[in-house]
């Protein structure tokens, strides 16, 4: 017991001696090597897309900063693709023009339908409080068709049949197949805004509003975009009917010609309208480039004199697609062709054999026959036709006219020389 008494104090003697004789802390020595990876902890669950955090705001606000480009914009049929109705007559930019639509089919009032398909340039349909195209021999409306020297008028849309509304894809903005928009069952889809605004092409714009530097907006100039909707089936056919191509497939007939490389903003302003023309935004009807920017050599040799006033269009864009009303006695429909190619064999066929395939180029029975009918210009023989149209374009150098032939000058006979 003793010992240990004496012991405790001998070793807290030396810990205090030997603390008190230490030096100052040195510097930190080189960090060794890393240690192994330890086991890998569990996944976490997944992020948020960042597409999530974008919402769509609408042209409106699109507009409050682009007034020149919103400006075009709102007088193009895109803007009016389909337009809700809340008991009162839609309007549009040109009812001035076209006299809008006087009145819904016979046996509704304007509170019995909820949207408007259309109704900007060419026909309108109707949508019923149920979310179903009303149909009927009088439930399509047409305007007027000044080329046709047609009134305006109503015609028929699938008579004695219940079509849906299906067309949301590509007449609204923000669109998405799952659900019924108001919960109408005739509806396939929900959106977000009537009509094929700004955001439809350019993506939701929540965030480049919030952020316009630093967010940028999708800027897509592919014509493939532009066929999400300017396309039926498929992009590799072209459908018809009734001797006419169908209308809205634009895209599939850029696909099928020689300008395929090309996009639609070659020549298209996407923001303008192509069916009318404004003074102050819009003069050019939505044409950013012509034809003879490219195709100048040909525009400067027509070798049909008489042609002299005949447009690059009119021949090679001719309107053989029918959305509204065509009368095949001129050749004649509403739409213009995106073909551009003429054929000049004057036995081509225009459509495939049973009548429901447009081919990939014009015949002369569409592009001559516009105007050679009888009724705008005399009617002329396939032989005609294909004469005129081969080597339309090909400079033919002018005939030399030929120096004539001059007159051999008579020799004098020598004068006899007299005798002696």
């Amino acid at each position: 017991m003793f010992r240990r008494h004496v012991l405790l104090p001998v070793l807290l003697l030396f810990s205090l001696m030997a603390v008190s004789c230490a030096g100052p802390q040195g510097e930190a020595g080189p960090v060794g090597p890393a240690g192994p990876a330890g086991p890998l902890g569990p996944v976490g669950p997944a992020g948020e897309d960042a597409s999530a955090s974008q919402t769509f705001i609408g042209a409106a606000q699109c507009g409050s900063c682009h007034e020149e480009i919103y400006a075009r914009f709102g007088l193009t049929g895109h803007a009016n693709a389909l337009s809700a109705i809340n008991g009162q007559p839609p309007t549009f930019p040109y009812d001035t023009i076209t006299n809008g639509i006087p009145e819904p089919p016979a046996g509704y009032t304007w509170d019995d339908i909820s949207y408007v398909i259309g109704g900007f340039g060419w026909m309108a349909r109707f949508v019923d409080n149920n979310g179903y195209v009303i149909t009927g021999e009088a439930a399509q409306y047409n305007f007027a068709n000044e080329n046709l020297e047609l009134d305006a008028g109503w015609a028929a849309f699938h008579p004695d049949e219940q079509v849906a509304f299906d067309c949301a894809r590509c007449h609204t903005t923000g669109y998405a197949a799952q659900g019924r928009q108001d919960n109408l069952e005739g509806v396939d889809g929900t959106w977000v805004y009537e009509g094929v605004q700004c955001e439809k092409c350019h993506g939701p714009g929540s965030r480049h509003a919030e952020d316009p530097q630093g967010v940028r907006m999708v800027v897509d100039r592919s014509a493939q975009l532009c066929g999400h909707c300017h396309v039926r089936d498929d992009k590799a056919t072209m459908d018809a009917s009734e001797g006419f191509a169908e209308h809205n497939q634009q895209f599939s007939d850029l696909y099928n010609s020689k300008h395929f490389a090309l996009e639609c903003v070659t020549c298209h302003d996407p923001h303008a309208s192509a069916r009318f023309t404004d003074a102050d935004v819009n003069p050019n009807q939505g044409i950013g480039q012509v034809c003879q920017a490219c195709h100048w050599e040909q525009e400067m040799v027509q070798n049909v004199s008489r042609h002299g006033r005949v447009t690059c269009i009119q021949c090679h864009m001719p309107l053989m697609a029918k959305s509204a009303v065509g009368d095949l006695n001129i050749f004649t429909a509403d739409i213009h062709a995106h073909q551009f190619s003429i054929n000049p064999d004057p036995n081509a066929p225009q459509f495939s054999e049973d009548g429901t395939q447009v081919m990939p180029y014009l015949t002369l029975t569409y592009v001559c026959g516009q105007c050679h009918n009888d009724e705008i210009a005399d009617v002329k023989d396939p032989a005609e036709m294909e004469a005129a149209a081969r080597g339309y374009h090909t400079w033919i150098p002018p005939t030399a006219t030929p120096s004539p032939t001059p007159e051999a000058t008579a020799v004098p006979e020598a004068t006899p020389t007299p005798q002696p």
